[in-house]
């Protein structure tokens, strides 16, 4: 295969094989670059649904990769109206929209290679979607209540879910069977992820633990129960050596994940909820933010309060860092978000224009934008130089 001019792998390719045998055997094609690759020779198009064989491809061949640069970006969202979109970020046209669910779709995010979209919703299921052409591929029936979340594995074979029924579950991608459920919470499990290697996953519960499961057996590995309230929010470390989790008990706590001990509690918010957490980039620090209107940075290794970064009108609901680890983006009920140096603490812009809550903040691949999820019925793409808006998608 060649991009460019330049060869990008040699593959002992069969003759049944379509793109999607080929893709994840070319690292270089990853996330956003492999959804607006396509594939061709002599002039004909290699797609999913036709074979080497079919385009008369032999021994020797050589196969042409394009980039279409401009599709490289797109943005997938859930909404209340019971639809996910997927959005052109730089265009800000809805491309894609994903209508079958019943009740409010509460997440929304796209398989590693970014040729799929996984749903979940309050009309307890999930289902599996086409970017390309916004077709479901599969339903995931199971859960007796609302459906909070879903997440692909890292070689996105394999489904999580969690529900209002006090349940996990791990479901095969291609099939969309559920393959093991995950019991021992009391009550409503409300986050499960992969780790980074997909050899766990971590569930959180309104039951005050968080639990490591083996997604293989099923088997519950360890239980994280030293919070004293619901355990809203978690991620593990990039490395997949530690879990930080937050908690309404005012908390947030880290974990080494292989024995299940508490490394650390991160006490700073008063008596307010925490309610998001997240690793920087290369591990050093953890971020919280809570219902006292701040977001404070710590020291993994000392478990001390490095910065502390005020400035909302209230509630800090979610945050993020750059793929860097050089700045931090919240989001508050205060209807904007900030953008702030993570070496300094200092904030750098406010993006005002949402006329409801910020729930959810990101940055682009690159760190070049910004992009906020509001309550108002929009999301917003701004600029990180400038701290404008460059886009609404509504």
């Amino acid at each position: 295969l060649t991009l460019s001019g330049r060869e990008l792998a040699s593959l002992d390719a069969a003759d049944a094989w379509t793109k999607s045998d080929i893709c994840p055997l070319i690292p270089e094609l990853e996330g956003p670059v492999l959804r607006a690759s396509r594939f061709w020779y002599n002039g004909v198009e290699l797609t999913d649904s036709t074979t080497l064989q079919a385009l008369g491809i032999e021994d020797g061949a050589c196969l042409q990769v394009v980039v279409d640069k401009s599709a490289i970006e797109l943005v997938v969202t859930g909404s209340s109206d019971h639809t996910a979109r997927i959005w052109h970020v730089q265009s800000g046209e809805c491309i894609r929209t994903l209508a079958g669910h019943g009740e409010r779709v509460m997440s929304a995010v796209f398989s590693p290679d970014g040729t799929r979209v996984l749903t979940a919703s309050f009309d307890a299921t999930a289902k599996l979607w086409c970017a390309a052409s916004g077709d479901c591929i599969c339903t995931m029936q199971g859960h007796d209540a609302w459906v909070y979340t879903a997440r692909f594995s890292p070689d996105a074979t394999l489904l999580v879910t969690a529900g209002d029924d006090g349940t996990a579950k791990v479901w095969s991608a291609e099939a969309g069977a559920c393959l093991r459920t995950l019991q021992g919470h009391e009550v409503a499990v409300c986050f499960a992820v992969f780790s980074p290697d997909g050899a766990m996953v971590l569930t959180t519960s309104l039951d005050g633990t968080a639990k490591l499961w083996n997604p293989s057996t099923g088997e519950c590995l360890c239980t994280l129960c030293k919070h004293d309230s619901f355990v809203c929010s978690a991620v593990f470390s990039g490395d997949g050596a530690l879990v930080l989790t937050a908690s309404w008990d005012h908390t947030a706590k880290l974990w080494n994940a292989d024995s299940g001990d508490c490394l650390s509690t991160l006490e700073g918010h008063g008596e307010h909820e925490v309610r998001c957490v997240a690793f920087s980039p290369d591990g050093t620090l953890a971020l919280t933010t809570a219902d006292d209107r701040i977001a404070k940075l710590w020291s993994v290794e000392s478990g001390e309060c490095a910065r502390t970064l005020r400035g909302h009108g209230n509630a800090v609901y979610t945050a993020a860092f750059s793929p860097d680890g050089a700045l931090v983006l919240t989001g508050s009920d205060d209807r904007t978000a900030k953008l702030w140096s993570a070496g300094t603490g200092e904030c750098l812009r406010t993006l005002l224009g949402h006329s409801s809550m910020v729930r959810s903040v990101m940055f682009s691949p690159d760190g070049a934008s910004l992009l906020t999820a509001s309550w108002d019925r929009t999301a917003k793409v701004w600029s990180a130089e400038s701290g404008d808006c460059v886009r609404t998608l509504r």
